[in-house]
């Protein structure tokens, strides 16, 4: 009977010694899950700022690349509109015309 109990005892033993195995494997893993975890949101962060500082920057060059382009294109605009003849005597008929003069 002694023999059964200590076999009993021993049991137990090994047991709680797989138990306290076992817990600290979970603290473990949920140790290295949150160091994985906060290691993947740094490098996520620092990869999403330089895209978006990339981003701005392409923005920012192509909204002066547009407006300088706009500038260009309204200079060419009044330089054709300049070079034009001018035909006042159809004008004048026109208005006349419009006028009833």
């Amino acid at each position: 009977m002694q023999e059964e109990i200590n076999v009993i005892n021993h049991l137990l033993a090994v047991e709680k010694e797989s138990a306290g195995l076992i817990d600290d494997a979970v603290r473990e893993a949920d140790s290295r899950t949150t160091q994985a975890r906060n290691k993947a949101n740094t490098q996520f962060k620092q990869k999403y700022d330089q895209i978006a500082v990339e981003l701005q920057k392409e923005y920012e060059q192509t909204i002066e690349n547009k407006k300088s382009e706009h500038i260009k294109q309204m200079d060419q605009f009044k330089q054709e509109l300049e070079n034009r003849p001018r035909n006042y005597e159809a004008l004048n008929k026109v208005l006349d015309d419009i006028l009833g003069a």
